[in-house]
This record gives C-alpha cells, structure tokens and sequence, in this order.
C-alpha cells in the first residue's frame, strides 16, 4: 500500500507542475481585416445532370455576417477534349447545362477566373465504383447520445464486393423521397478500403433512420455511392478535425483543410463515380 501511494504522488505533482507552467497569456487586436479568400465547393459526377460549382468568400472568424457570394465569374469544366461552361444561375451558384456527365477514367479540370481577373484551377480524375449488391433496412433499437435515451427506426445496411487493390475511397449519401438527408458533412459516410479490401461487404450499417424522420409509414430510400480520391478523403478528415471531432485536449493547433484548388483558395473540387440503390420501407401499425 505504502509503495503504491508513492507511485501515485510521483505521477500527480509533476502533472500539477506541468499544468502551472502551461498558462500563457495572449495579447493580441484583431482589426478584422484579414483577407477574404475564394471558397470553392464543387463536383462534377457521372450522372447526367446539371452539375454544381459554388464560389464564396470567407469571412472574419468573429464577425462572420451574411455569406458573402462571388459573382461575375468566368467558369467552365474540361476534360481535355471538351470545355463546359458553367451559368452563374444564383448569385455564386454556377451550374452546367443539364446534359452533362463525366466519364471514368477520365480527369476533369476546373477554370475559375473572377470578375477581378484572378485565376484559381483544380484537376481531379475520376475513378470507377464497385456494383452495389443491395441495400437492407432493418427496424431496430438504437441510442441517442445526445439525448440519451433509446429510439427506434431503420438501420440501412449495405452490401457489395470491394474491389482488389488498396487505395480506394468512397461517400454515401442518404435520400428519403428523394430529398437528400445529408445535407452537411458530418451527417455522410465516407471510408477507406484499407480493412476490406478485395473483400464481400455485408452489413456494413450506413444510416439509422429514426422513426421520426420518415414522412408516411412507406417511404422511398435511396443510397448513393460516390468514389473519392484519396485527397478528398483527406480533405473531409480534416474539415471534421477542425469542426465535429474537436474539443479533446489533445487537439493539434487549428488549421484550414488542405484544399485542391489553386491560388491560395479554400474549398475542393471533387470528381466522383456515382451509383444508386434503393428500397421502400412500409412500416407496420405495430411497428410503432
């Protein structure tokens, strides 16, 4: 006992001293004239559609006010052999016309010159998905953290096989008749093949529905599956690392997400395979 009491105060007065001597004191006047630098957010996929590209600026950390959009821009997207030009259709959203798509395989460069001449570039090349087996939704208890209390609903499951050769990346994203569930990052998954590679996915568990979201008791789900460089990847870790998954002490020093684009921008444009699963869920009287 004496002997562990010892071990214990060794470890505790060196931790009290570290603490103490920690405690540093910032001096500093923010003039909240910092530079508003060009935010992309962009992507263009193999659906056939009219594809996206949103430009704004940043904003002062403490006074951050409306978004500012960057307007009168020049953009268009090329794969090397055809050039798109993109219609500002919203202040700051400029979209393709409604018949394009990408190809596999192929590698997609985005042009933005803005109405002050400045000129930001970004290349991505999009790799191809794996089929999706299936999607399964099974109805189920489940936990809600923040209120801290059970709720039931569907777990949406998925299935497929996972190509051979490490390196691929993937997002999906979660539509409940056909309006798109997530809307902001922390809501997507996205993940790595470095555990399953060359593997049979099953069960692999996506989304938990709860019972509350659905609109009716039948519902239309649908699963969509983009493949992602290894550089978007990185890109979304770091916007969760400086956003969601912050708050630990043993948090690293704040910094921007390392972006695609050039010029100093923020943002990235991303270049994606895009493919589609869905089911309906009917739920049972009882069921609830």
């Amino acid at each position: 006992m004496a002997s562990y009491m010892k071990i214990r105060l060794v470890f505790i007065i060196p931790g009290i001293i570290l603490i103490q001597g920690c405690e540093d004191y910032l001096d500093k006047t923010f003039d909240n004239n910092s530079p508003r630098k060009l935010v992309v957010e962009g992507a263009i996929t193999t659906d056939t559609t009219a594809h996206t590209v949103v430009l704004s600026r940043s904003a002062d950390f403490f006074n951050k006010g409306p978004q500012l959009m960057e307007t009168g821009a020049l953009v268009s997207i090329s794969d090397g052999d055809t050039t798109y030009l993109l219609t500002e259709n919203e202040p700051g959203i400029y979209q393709t016309d409604s018949t394009v798509y990408g190809r596999t395989g192929k590698t997609y460069s985005l042009k933005i010159i803005t109405a002050k001449d400045s000129v930001y570039t970004a290349t991505e090349k999009i790799t191809g998905l794996p089929d999706i087996d299936s999607i399964r939704a099974v109805y189920c208890k489940s936990i809600d953290f923040d209120l801290r209390k059970n709720v039931f609903g569907d777990s949406i499951y998925y299935y497929g096989y996972e190509p051979e050769g490490t390196g691929d990346y993937y997002l999906w994203n979660l539509y409940i008749d056909g309006k798109l569930q997530t809307d902001s990052i922390q809501k997507k998954v996205f993940a790595s093949d470095e555990f399953v590679d060359g593997n049979y996915i099953k069960d692999f568990g996506l989304f938990f529905i709860n019972e509350d979201e659905l609109p009716s008791d039948t519902a239309n789900i649908e699963i969509e599956m983009l493949s992602i460089s290894k550089n978007y990847y990185n890109f979304v870790v770091g916007l969760m690392l400086e956003t969601y998954w912050r708050g630990s002490p043993f948090d690293g020093p704040p910094a921007n997400a390392v972006s695609n684009i050039s010029n100093g921008a923020l943002g990235y444009f991303r270049a994606s395979d895009r493919k589609t699963a869905a089911i309906t869920i009917i739920r049972k009287p009882e069921a609830k």
